[in-house]
């Protein structure tokens, strides 16, 4: 069985708590944002942690902050690069080829 990275599953719960409505916001345009937008991200969010997949998790986080680089809603953007900021420090603090080669 080969190993697999769940590392970073032990990072901040800040991203799939915080980013959902803001992803579902920055998809719509409007705050706040249709509760159904808000579930889907949230359930999409849930599938990443519970599947435990670092590739899709972190392209889940690039996919969050192009959202917000494309949208005119600064304050939700705002938030969006910060989360992200944040947890992308918090994984440098993982040991040895734990540590994240891709950057946002």
């Amino acid at each position: 069985m080969a190993w697999r990275d769940e590392s970073w599953l032990s990072l901040t719960p800040e991203p799939e708590r915080l980013l959902p409505p803001a992803r579902a916001a920055l998809r719509a345009g409007r705050r706040p944002p249709p509760e159904p937008l808000v579930a889907r991200e949230r359930a999409l969010a849930e599938r990443l942690v519970l599947r435990a997949r670092r590739d899709a998790w972190e392209a889940w986080l690039r996919e969050s902050v192009a959202l917000a680089a494309r949208a005119e809603d600064e304050e939700t953007s705002a938030l969006v690069r910060e989360v992200v900021a944040n947890h992308d420090a918090l994984a440098l603090g993982l040991p040895g080829r734990e540590r994240w080669s891709k950057k946002r």
